[in-house]
């Protein structure tokens, strides 16, 4: 065994070995290069392509169908995909190597954690989750986010290495958390629904150190883990076993319900019913805070060439209904008031392509 090295990054336990952390920052800079360098100049190459597309047709291309052959010669967008689709198996690979070093160590360390406080951790051993969930390793994340007893800190780790690093101590988390605008009137009780391993969680929280703050998701590893993160932190904060669409909180009981990047992951029936419990759970002039990725009227042809080969090959099937799905409309369907006001109105998340990532904020009627 060589030296092992300084595990603690940020709020990130890290590799159990210094040769494994240096193959993942390896991994890191790859996937740093793919951002930094290669994206760029991918979407300089596919400019000139428009360009060429206009110049025939006298006007820009209306759909992916109409440059598929093009993109399909495109060496830097197969270099680009290659090297996203390799990264991902290699940090797979990976991270259940050095974390199945400790794996004995680390169970008991959720274990003696799961009994300790600030907070509470509530796991439900009858909940069955439903086939939408277990039929799909999200990510290509090995072992899923519910089979695995790590998958929480395969899926931290996983998440520092898909944000090259810049995301360590949570600060995507914090500012999206900040710039929410909080509903008018006493706020006592913020739910953060599909909290994985409760960044956001946490950040509210931070945010609102009076609130009751729930942190509720269908995978019991992911639960311990994040329990295990706020406990570390400090933060009085109750996580809780329950899928999205059958929640088991009162009616009109919530202040605030936060939801960062679920709908895209499970199937729009199923996304029909979370919009339902959420207004349900939501007080009279409560707050939804969604953010997920954008949808296909703000794609190009290179995005939706893109999300294809995402749905495809990084196991994200429910995307393709999400993409087409009118989520405003079902917003508005389901009872919430949107679009009165800048608060209310479609926004990008900033610093990213409005093709990756947008957000709602959606009101209970009072």
């Amino acid at each position: 065994m060589v030296d092992t090295p300084t595990r603690r990054i940020g709020t990130l336990d890290g590799a159990t070995e210094a040769d494994d952390a240096a193959y993942l920052d390896f991994i890191e800079g790859i996937r740093v290069f793919t951002v930094n360098d290669v994206t760029p100049a991918l979407n300089e190459r596919y400019a000139e392509l428009e360009a060429e597309f206009e110049a025939r047709h006298g006007r820009k291309p209306a759909s992916v169908e109409e440059i598929r052959g093009e993109l399909d010669r495109l060496a830097i967008l197969q270099s680009h995909r290659r090297l996203f689709r390799s990264t991902q198996d290699m940090r797979g690979v990976a991270l259940l190597e050095t974390y199945g070093k400790r794996e004995a160590e680390l169970i008991r360390e959720l274990d003696e954690f799961e009994r300790r406080g600030p907070g509470r951790l509530l796991l439900d051993p009858t909940l069955k989750l439903p086939e939408y969930y277990t039929a799909v390793h999200f990510h290509r994340q090995p072992g899923g986010y519910a089979d695995h007893p790590l998958a929480g800190y395969i899926y931290h780790y996983g998440t520092k290495l898909l944000f090259g690093g810049k995301n360590d101590d949570d600060s995507l988390q914090r500012n999206m958390v900040k710039s929410v605008p909080l509903p008018a009137g006493p706020i006592e009780r913020v739910v953060d629904l599909a909290c994985a391993i409760g960044q956001s969680t946490t950040a509210w929280k931070e945010r609102l150190p009076q609130a009751e703050v729930w942190g509720i998701d269908c995978s019991a590893p992911m639960l311990r883990y994040a329990h295990k993160r706020a406990v570390e932190m400090g933060l009085d904060i109750t996580f809780a076993q329950m899928l999205a669409e059958d929640l088991k909180l009162p009616d009109n009981s919530v202040d605030i319900v936060h939801c960062f990047i679920l709908f895209h992951e499970v199937p729009v029936e199923v996304g029909q019913e979370v919009l339902r419990q959420v207004f349900r759970i939501l007080r009279p002039g409560g707050l939804f805070s969604v953010m997920d990725v954008g949808q296909a009227p703000q794609w190009t042809p290179l995005d939706a060439y893109l999300r294809e080969f995402i749905i495809r090959d990084n196991a994200e099937p429910y995307e393709r209904g999400w993409a087409h799905w009118d989520f405003p409309g079902a917003l508005r369907a389901t009872g919430f008031q949107t679009g009165s006001g800048p608060d209310s109105e479609i926004e990008n998340f900033p610093g990213s392509n409005s093709a990756h990532h947008s957000r709602w904020f959606a009101y209970k009627p009072i």
